[in-house]
């Protein structure tokens, strides 16, 4: 067997064992819940660099983000710097699936659309502004406001079934369906236009000494190296492909009819044959993540329900309960009694406890959200001498007294995703503070509901309502 055919099988079996590692991952996840498998965003180096800011500042992570996480970031830039973008052409599963799509198109000898050149450097633009924004508000935010847009995120959950797709990661879902169906003519059209990953790395290829070079003595001008491309360089013009928008796939050196004309080198000077390359590749993204793991350091996720739903001061904190937590684990956690929820939601008592609640919400239809809601309620009935008082502002609001009285003997806990965004400002919060947190403008309708305004804007409920809790308890 050649050797080039020997280092495609190679690549091709690494890449399809990624992806399906990754699907079993995402499946566990929904089966098991947040405690049996990690969730999307553990295996996505993006949350690296979403929680960078946290992790610089205290130490920390946001929501969903664990070290194993921070560890793959880590590993992706120096792979980057040292390789080029060979997660994006090698690792990469959402790459992985679209270079499938991009393949079927050819299998059936589907005209590929040639973008011109201007339009093009344009488009490839988008996905800058996309990474910009995306770090802008996560790091003011403290959540993942990215994730309803990830086709990542989306294609994990496409096993949690269409509601639940199109309740939270609709244009995440319309993404995948583009990237991937769109690659049958446009190639790798979200990783060249829209991915805020490959943004990133197409900065820090840069500074990587390996590209792909061209013997201009030994080249034949057959132009197959064009056509195969899935970022569309015209690697046939050049010496060396010296563009950032190079995915380091080697589909340009597997089609070359010539052998040793198109190949790997540091600098020019120092060639690499392709298997050598793609042994590096892989010997640089997975020893770290096994000498980490030996180490004790690499968590993916929680280990303990308690884990789960702590907050940052240590305290049980309802509102972090997940929907793919059981019954059981709630009442073990918070000590409330499974009778409690059975009544108020008037669900039979031979109800299985091991269940999870988004499951319990589906079958007698209601929100996973009103298990947050009843546990803070029985929390503050039990134990009411720990909850803290809200200052109310000394500034007229024109509200009589019994109002004002009403307000101070709320609680910051008292915000859920039903509060009004009227009710907000009854608490204390400012319009400027609201926009602070948001980075929207507080509507006019003053009716709209908290939960509400942030499925519109793409934002995390929870995250959100735990930040405004933190502004009125301070």
């Amino acid at each position: 067997m050649k050797e080039r055919t020997f280092t495609r099988i190679f690549q091709n079996g690494t890449r399809l064992f990624i992806v399906i590692l990754a699907t079993y991952f995402a499946v566990m996840h929904q089966l098991k819940g947040v405690l049996g498998a990690p969730n999307a965003h553990v295996f996505c180096p993006f949350g690296g660099l979403e929680t960078l800011y946290k992790f610089l500042a205290d130490g920390g992570y946001i929501k969903k983000i664990f070290p194993a996480t921070m560890i793959l970031f880590v590993v992706v830039v120096v792979l980057t710097i040292v390789l080029n973008r060979a997660f994006c052409g090698w690792i990469c599963p959402l790459g992985t699936l679209q270079s499938l799509f991009d393949r079927i198109g050819r299998f059936f000898k589907i005209k590929k659309v040639q973008v011109p050149p201007n339009v093009e450097k344009y488009l490839s633009s988008i996905k800058y502004v996309i990474l910009v924004v995306a770090l802008y508000f996560t790091w003011r935010i403290g959540d993942l406001v990215y994730g309803p847009y990830d086709p990542w995120a989306a294609y994990t959950h496409i096993a949690g079934g269409f509601e639940e797709l199109y309740d939270e990661f609709l244009i995440g879902s319309i993404f995948l369906l583009v990237g991937l169906i769109g690659s049958v003519w446009i190639p790798n059209n979200f990783c060249r236009y829209f991915c805020p990953m490959g943004a990133f790395l197409s900065i820090f290829s840069k500074l990587s000494p390996t590209r792909i070079h061209r013997n201009q003595e030994t080249c034949i001008n057959c132009k197959k190296c064009d056509k195969v491309c899935p970022a569309q360089i015209e690697i046939s013009t050049k010496p060396n492909v010296s563009s950032t928008q190079c995915l380091a796939c080697g589909d340009c050196i597997n089609t070359c009819p010539v052998d040793k004309t198109l190949f790997h080198s540091i600098r020019g000077k120092s060639p690499l044959r392709w298997l050598v390359y793609g042994i590096a590749v892989i010997a640089i993204f997975f020893v770290p993540v096994f000498v980490t793991k030996y180490l004790g350091i690499w968590k993916t996720n929680f280990a303990t329900a308690q884990e789960v739903v702590i907050d940052e001061s240590g305290a049980l904190n309802p509102y972090n309960i997940r929907g793919s937590m059981t019954l059981e684990e709630v009442t073990h956690t918070f000590q409330v009694p499974a009778k409690f929820y059975l009544e108020k939601l008037n669900l039979p008592q031979d109800l299985d406890k091991g269940r999870m609640l988004r499951d319990l919400g589906k079958e007698y239809n209601f929100e996973a959200e009103i298990f947050r809601e009843l546990t803070a309620e029985y929390l503050q009935q039990q134990q009411p001498e720990q909850i803290q008082e809200k200052p109310v502002e000394q500034q007229s609001t024109g509200h009589d007294m019994k109002q004002e009285e009403s307000i101070a003997s709320h609680s910051a806990a008292d915000i859920r995703g039903k509060t009004t965004l009227g009710e907000l400002l009854d608490y204390g919060l400012t319009k400027e503070q609201f926009q602070e947190l948001t980075g929207v403008n507080m509507p006019d309708d003053m009716s709209i509901q908290l939960k509400d305004f942030a499925d519109q804007h793409g934002l995390e409920r929870e995250g959100i309502r735990e930040k405004i809790i933190e502004i009125l308890q301070h």
